[in-house]
Protein backbone atom coordinates (compact mmCIF):
# COMPACT_ATOMS: atom_id res chain seq x y z
CA UNK A 1 0.00 0.00 0.00
CA UNK A 2 2.87 2.36 0.84
CA UNK A 3 4.15 1.73 -2.99
CA UNK A 4 0.58 2.73 -3.97
CA UNK A 5 0.83 6.14 -2.35
CA UNK A 6 4.11 6.72 -3.11
CA UNK A 7 3.06 6.37 -7.13
CA UNK A 8 0.08 8.27 -6.34
CA UNK A 9 2.17 11.06 -5.24
CA UNK A 10 4.55 10.79 -8.09
CA UNK A 11 1.60 10.85 -10.52
CA UNK A 12 0.48 13.89 -8.85
CA UNK A 13 3.79 15.69 -9.62
CA UNK A 14 3.90 14.54 -12.76
CA UNK A 15 0.50 15.48 -13.87
CA UNK A 16 0.99 18.97 -12.40
CA UNK A 17 4.12 19.49 -14.91
CA UNK A 18 2.43 18.62 -17.51
CA UNK A 19 -1.12 19.91 -17.11
CA UNK A 20 -0.29 23.24 -14.82
CA UNK A 21 -2.76 22.83 -12.14
CA UNK A 22 -2.10 23.03 -8.65
CA UNK A 23 -1.99 19.51 -6.81
CA UNK A 24 -2.89 18.46 -3.28
CA UNK A 25 -2.58 15.15 -1.83
CA UNK A 26 -4.63 14.05 0.99
CA UNK A 27 -5.58 11.04 3.29
CA UNK A 28 -8.71 9.39 2.86
CA UNK A 29 -10.83 11.12 6.12
CA UNK A 30 -9.01 14.27 5.86
CA UNK A 31 -10.63 17.71 5.06
CA UNK A 32 -9.37 19.85 2.69
CA UNK A 33 -9.59 24.13 1.60
CA UNK A 34 -9.41 24.87 -2.18
CA UNK A 35 -8.43 28.69 -2.23
CA UNK A 36 -8.56 30.58 -5.59
CA UNK A 37 -6.03 32.96 -4.33
CA UNK A 38 -8.02 36.24 -5.98
CA UNK A 39 -9.57 39.11 -4.01
CA UNK A 40 -13.69 38.29 -4.76
CA UNK A 41 -15.62 41.19 -4.78
CA UNK A 42 -18.97 41.14 -2.43
CA UNK A 43 -21.16 41.12 -5.55
CA UNK A 44 -18.97 38.87 -7.66
CA UNK A 45 -20.20 35.23 -7.82
CA UNK A 46 -17.62 32.18 -7.27
CA UNK A 47 -18.31 28.88 -9.39
CA UNK A 48 -16.67 25.18 -8.15
CA UNK A 49 -16.65 22.48 -10.87
CA UNK A 50 -15.83 19.38 -10.08
CA UNK A 51 -14.88 16.95 -13.34
CA UNK A 52 -16.92 19.73 -15.33
CA UNK A 53 -19.87 19.53 -13.17
CA UNK A 54 -21.20 22.09 -10.60
CA UNK A 55 -20.72 21.94 -7.09
CA UNK A 56 -21.00 25.21 -5.84
CA UNK A 57 -22.09 28.74 -6.32
CA UNK A 58 -20.83 31.01 -4.15
CA UNK A 59 -22.42 34.99 -3.66
CA UNK A 60 -21.86 37.18 -0.98
CA UNK A 61 -24.57 36.05 1.14
CA UNK A 62 -25.53 31.82 1.63
CA UNK A 63 -29.37 32.55 0.24
CA UNK A 64 -28.33 33.91 -2.84
CA UNK A 65 -25.85 30.62 -2.81
CA UNK A 66 -26.66 27.16 -3.91
CA UNK A 67 -23.90 23.68 -2.59
CA UNK A 68 -24.81 21.01 -4.94
CA UNK A 69 -24.45 17.21 -4.26
CA UNK A 70 -23.31 16.56 -7.56
CA UNK A 71 -23.73 12.95 -9.26
CA UNK A 72 -24.14 10.08 -6.65
CA UNK A 73 -24.69 12.49 -4.27
CA UNK A 74 -20.99 12.19 -3.76
CA UNK A 75 -20.87 16.04 -2.10
CA UNK A 76 -24.15 15.98 -0.03
CA UNK A 77 -23.13 17.36 3.25
CA UNK A 78 -19.53 17.80 2.45
CA UNK A 79 -19.12 20.66 1.27
CA UNK A 80 -18.37 24.40 3.59
CA UNK A 81 -17.78 27.86 1.56
CA UNK A 82 -16.52 31.29 3.03
CA UNK A 83 -19.16 33.62 1.11
CA UNK A 84 -16.23 36.37 1.37
CA UNK A 85 -13.03 35.06 -0.22
CA UNK A 86 -15.25 32.18 -2.12
CA UNK A 87 -12.81 29.50 -0.91
CA UNK A 88 -14.38 26.10 -0.83
CA UNK A 89 -13.72 23.02 1.78
CA UNK A 90 -14.79 19.42 1.33
CA UNK A 91 -14.79 17.25 4.75
CA UNK A 92 -14.30 13.86 5.18
CA UNK A 93 -12.79 12.75 1.73
CA UNK A 94 -13.37 9.96 -0.08
CA UNK A 95 -11.23 8.32 -2.92
CA UNK A 96 -14.42 9.26 -5.00
CA UNK A 97 -13.81 13.00 -4.26
CA UNK A 98 -10.14 12.62 -6.21
CA UNK A 99 -10.09 14.57 -9.07
CA UNK A 100 -10.27 18.21 -11.06
CA UNK A 101 -11.29 21.40 -9.34
CA UNK A 102 -11.78 24.54 -11.34
CA UNK A 103 -12.74 27.64 -10.05
CA UNK A 104 -14.45 30.26 -11.99
CA UNK A 105 -14.94 34.61 -11.00
CA UNK A 106 -18.21 35.69 -12.67
CA UNK A 107 -17.53 39.50 -12.23
CA UNK A 108 -20.09 41.38 -11.28
CA UNK A 109 -21.09 43.84 -14.05
CA UNK A 110 -21.11 48.26 -13.43
CA UNK A 111 -24.48 48.75 -11.32
CA UNK A 112 -22.80 46.27 -9.03
CA UNK A 113 -25.03 43.03 -9.68
CA UNK A 114 -23.55 40.02 -10.53
CA UNK A 115 -25.95 37.95 -13.32
CA UNK A 116 -25.47 35.02 -11.76
CA UNK A 117 -27.48 36.57 -8.43
CA UNK A 118 -30.60 37.01 -10.10
CA UNK A 119 -30.18 33.98 -12.50
CA UNK A 120 -30.28 31.31 -9.71
CA UNK A 121 -32.35 32.40 -6.59
CA UNK A 122 -33.31 29.24 -5.74
CA UNK A 123 -31.05 26.57 -4.65
CA UNK A 124 -31.79 22.80 -5.84
CA UNK A 125 -28.79 21.35 -4.65
CA UNK A 126 -29.69 17.59 -5.97
CA UNK A 127 -29.62 19.43 -9.61
CA UNK A 128 -26.81 18.47 -12.24
CA UNK A 129 -25.38 21.10 -14.00
CA UNK A 130 -22.26 20.41 -16.82
CA UNK A 131 -20.05 22.52 -17.45
CA UNK A 132 -20.60 23.23 -21.27
CA UNK A 133 -18.98 27.02 -21.79
CA UNK A 134 -16.75 29.46 -19.14
CA UNK A 135 -19.64 31.62 -17.21
CA UNK A 136 -17.00 33.29 -15.66
CA UNK A 137 -12.98 33.57 -16.18
CA UNK A 138 -11.24 30.58 -14.61
CA UNK A 139 -8.89 31.63 -11.93
CA UNK A 140 -8.42 28.35 -10.48
CA UNK A 141 -7.90 24.42 -11.31
CA UNK A 142 -6.74 21.80 -8.85
CA UNK A 143 -6.00 18.68 -9.05
CA UNK A 144 -6.74 16.62 -5.79
CA UNK A 145 -5.54 12.90 -5.11
CA UNK A 146 -6.76 11.20 -2.40
CA UNK A 147 -4.74 8.18 -0.26
CA UNK A 148 -5.81 5.86 2.09
CA UNK A 149 -3.87 5.14 5.41
CA UNK A 150 -0.21 3.88 4.23
CA UNK A 151 -0.10 0.33 4.19
CA UNK A 152 -3.44 -0.96 5.69
CA UNK A 153 -5.62 -0.65 2.55
CA UNK A 154 -8.42 0.59 4.64
CA UNK A 155 -10.37 3.53 5.52
CA UNK A 156 -9.30 5.07 9.24
CA UNK A 157 -12.47 4.18 10.70
CA UNK A 158 -11.49 0.46 9.70
CA UNK A 159 -8.18 1.25 10.89
CA UNK A 160 -9.14 2.54 14.48
CA UNK A 161 -11.51 -0.71 14.61
CA UNK A 162 -8.68 -2.92 13.78
CA UNK A 163 -6.47 -1.90 16.25
CA UNK A 164 -9.37 -1.57 19.18
CA UNK A 165 -9.70 -5.35 18.38
CA UNK A 166 -5.67 -5.89 18.06
CA UNK A 167 -5.66 -4.14 21.81
CA UNK A 168 -8.60 -6.35 23.17
CA UNK A 169 -7.01 -9.83 21.97
CA UNK A 170 -3.93 -8.47 23.44
CA UNK A 171 -5.44 -7.92 26.81
CA UNK A 172 -6.89 -11.24 26.06
CA UNK A 173 -3.74 -13.06 26.14
CA UNK A 174 -2.49 -11.54 28.93
CA UNK A 175 -5.21 -12.50 31.22
CA UNK A 176 -4.73 -16.16 29.81
CA UNK A 177 -1.28 -15.99 30.18
CA UNK A 178 -1.41 -14.71 34.21
CA UNK A 179 -4.18 -17.16 34.65
CA UNK A 180 -2.76 -20.14 32.84
CA UNK A 181 0.75 -19.55 34.97
CA UNK A 182 -1.06 -18.84 38.51
CA UNK A 183 -2.98 -22.09 38.03
CA UNK A 184 0.71 -24.15 37.42
CA UNK A 185 2.37 -22.10 40.47
CA UNK A 186 -0.97 -23.57 42.81
CA UNK A 187 0.01 -26.97 41.53
CA UNK A 188 3.56 -26.46 41.82
CA UNK A 189 2.89 -25.59 45.96
CA UNK A 190 0.27 -28.30 46.63
CA UNK A 191 3.20 -31.09 45.13
CA UNK A 192 5.99 -28.94 47.14
CA UNK A 193 3.42 -29.85 50.26
CA UNK A 194 2.70 -33.39 49.46
CA UNK A 195 6.37 -34.35 49.62
CA UNK A 196 7.08 -33.95 52.58
CA UNK A 197 4.22 -35.43 54.17
CA UNK A 198 5.40 -38.31 51.90
CA UNK A 199 8.50 -38.47 52.94
CA UNK A 200 7.51 -38.20 56.86
CA UNK A 201 4.85 -41.11 56.29
CA UNK A 202 7.86 -43.58 54.58
CA UNK A 203 10.04 -42.31 57.54
CA UNK A 204 6.92 -43.64 60.06
CA UNK A 205 6.79 -46.86 58.00
CA UNK A 206 10.69 -47.87 58.55
CA UNK A 207 10.70 -47.17 61.85
CA UNK A 208 7.75 -49.81 62.86
CA UNK A 209 9.54 -52.19 60.63
CA UNK A 210 12.71 -51.61 62.60
CA UNK A 211 10.93 -52.13 66.00
CA UNK A 212 9.20 -55.15 64.74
Amino acid sequence: MMGRYIVLILFAILFEGVFGDEVKSVMEGDRVTLNTDVTKGPNDTMLWYFEDTRIALINGHPSASCLYDGVGGRFRDRLEVDYKTGSLTITDIRSEHAGRYEAELDKADSSGTSTMLTKNRKCDSTKIITKRSNIGETIKTISLTVSVVPGSGLSPAAVAGIVVGVLLGAVAVVVGVMIYRRSIFRNDMKKKKQIPEQVSNDETQSDKSLMA
